[in-house]
C-alpha cells in the first residue's frame, strides 16, 4: 500500500512539474514575439533618426532616438523575464538565445546613444566629433547584427524549439 501511495505522489508531483514546464516554455514563446516586435519597431525608429540627422531635420532625429531606446529598453526587460524562465527551466539552448538577444540590444541601445549624442553636435557644427559618434553608432549596430547573426544559427539548429 505504501508503495501505491508514493508512486500516486510520484505521478502528481510529475504532472504537476512537467505542467509548470510547458507553462514556462509558453512564457518563452510569448515573450520572444513581444521582444521581436519591439526590436523591430526600435529598428525602424532608429533608421529614421538616422536619416532625418542626415537631413539636418535634429529635433525630429533626438525624438525618434528617444522612442528607439524606449522599444529597446522594453525588449530588454522582455528578454531578462524570459532569460529567467529559461534558466527556470535549465534549457541551454533557450538561455543561450536569450543572453545573446540581451547582447544585442545592448549594442543597439549603445548604438541610439551614440547617434543621439552626435545629433547636437551636429546642430554646434562640431562635425568632427559629431562624425566620431555617428562611427560608433554604426560599430554598435554591426555588432548587434552579429549577435542577429548567431540567434538565427541557434534558431536555425533547433527549429523544433522556435517558431518559424
Amino acid at each position: 500500500m505504501r508503495k501505491v501511495i508514493i508512486s500516486v505522489v510520484l505521478i502528481i508531483i510529475t504532472v504537476h512539474l512537467s505542467g509548470c514546464l510547458d507553462t514556462q516554455v509558453a512564457q518563452i514563446d510569448q515573450l520572444s514575439e513581444i521582444i521581436n516586435e519591439y526590436i523591430q519597431s526600435g529598428d525602424s525608429y532608429f533608421n529614421k533618426a538616422a536619416a532625418n540627422t542626415n537631413k539636418y531635420r535634429y529635433y525630429e532625429a533626438q525624438q525618434q532616438c528617444d522612442n528607439a531606446t524606449t522599444q529597446y529598453n522594453l525588449a530588454k526587460t522582455s528578454a531578462q523575464e524570459a532569460l529567467i524562465y529559461s534558466r527556470n527551466i535549465q534549457d541551454e539552448i533557450y538561455i543561450s538565445y536569450m543572453e545573446i538577444t540581451l547582447q544585442e540590444l545592448d549594442a543597439k541601445i549603445n548604438a541610439t546613444s551614440e547617434l543621439k549624442m552626435a545629433i547636437p553636435l551636429f546642430m554646434g557644427n562640431d562635425t568632427t566629433s559629431a562624425n566620431n559618434h555617428v562611427d560608433l553608432a554604426n560599430q554598435f549596430m554591426q555588432s548587434s547584427l552579429e549577435f542577429k547573426k548567431q540567434k538565427q544559427e541557434i534558431v536555425k539548429q533547433n527549429p523544433t524549439k522556435f517558431k518559424l
